[in-house]
């Protein structure tokens, strides 16, 4: 089993969709979980409903789950991928993942898959923080811009309390990966930009299989030695 946070530190788009498109290609009963404390927005985008979601995990978890349980609580997508969705308020997802988030991580520990959990903005004091410290992977979404490049230097204290931080950019341009991993002082894995056009879906498609199969060689649970933030890729969309 493998768990891989999808955050991003500065509000870049693109990381709910990452972590959906990461699922997805993952396959083989894989589960992604929306934690997001701004707000779910996956039940709105794929038109399923919003109970069973995460506050019912939340409220099940409380009480005691196993890996098992936690499939009760997933819905599955018109594209065969399984979401625990979380609710659109702020305020009751927030209330969810503050009050039972550990439960449910130790419940998901044991989880025979890929689990992919959407974290939101990863900031002090976020209540989806906790999933990104036991993930074996966190994937950062950034734009390639000074902002956030500046956001991803400014953060790296937080971001090396999570699991094997790697920054992957939405878009190319206008700074290449090594420039971007020198001044952010970071991994940056390299390029999963948005597809509009077949050829640039296939693209993407490769890019993010390459993602999750190192990600996955890399567990640290295996005992392979993770080398994620450390050396550029360029790997591009």
């Amino acid at each position: 089993m493998t768990v891989i946070a999808v955050g991003t530190v500065n509000g870049s788009s693109g990381a709910t969709t990452l972590a959906y498109d990461l699922t997805a290609r993952a396959g083989n009963g894989a589960l992604l979980i929306e934690a997001d404390p701004d707000g779910g927005c996956l039940a709105a985008r794929f038109d399923v409903a919003l109970k069973p979601g995460l506050m019912e995990l939340a409220g099940a978890a409380r009480t005691g789950i196993d890996a098992d349980d936690v499939w009760r609580f997933a819905q599955t997508t018109r594209d065969g991928v399984a979401v625990v969705v979380a609710h659109p308020s702020a305020e009751q997802t927030n209330a969810a993942l503050r009050a039972a988030l550990g439960h449910v991580l130790t419940a998901v520990a044991d989880v025979d898959t890929i689990v992919v959990v959407d974290i939101g903005r990863i900031r002090p004091g976020s209540a989806s923080l906790a999933a990104a410290a036991s993930a074996d992977h966190t994937i950062v979404v950034s734009n390639n811009s000074v902002e956030a490049v500046v956001a991803l230097a400014h953060r790296s204290q937080l971001l090396s309390a999570c699991g094997s931080p790697v920054v992957v950019l939405n878009s190319a341009q206008p700074y290449g990966v090594a420039e971007v991993a020198d001044a952010a002082q970071g991994r940056v894995w390299g390029v999963i930009a948005a597809a509009r056009t077949q050829r640039q879906q296939r693209s993407r498609d490769a890019a993010l299989d390459a993602i999750l199969g190192e990600l996955c060689a890399s567990r640290g649970g295996d005992g392979v030695e993770d080398s994620a933030f450390e050396t550029p890729m360029q790997v591009t969309a």
